[in-house]
């Protein structure tokens, strides 16, 4: 049941930044997903996470849709930071 809830956040929290696009991308959603997945990657260090994923994706420059895909990272990096107080 937990995971179930999890996944639906995860779910609109898609849906609402893909309603937010500003132009038409080819597999936007799958790109957010993608910068969803880069926000929540990180390497742990003596019980200390450390963002990896988030920072890599501060040093992409994407053309289309720049302010949505940051968007997507970030509700990632939150995503990872909850999961960590929860585990």
């Amino acid at each position: 049941m937990f995971f179930v809830f999890w996944l639906i956040v995860l779910v609109i929290g898609i849906v609402i930044l893909y309603n937010n696009r500003e132009q038409e991308e080819e597999l936007l959603a799958l790109k957010l997903v993608g910068y969803y997945l880069l926000g929540t990657f990180y390497l742990s260090l003596n019980g200390l996470a450390l963002p990896i994923g988030f920072v890599i994706s501060l040093f992409m420059r994407p053309s289309q849709n720049r302010g949505v895909k940051r968007g997507s990272a970030i509700f990632g990096l939150v995503m990872m930071i909850i999961g960590q107080f929860i585990l």
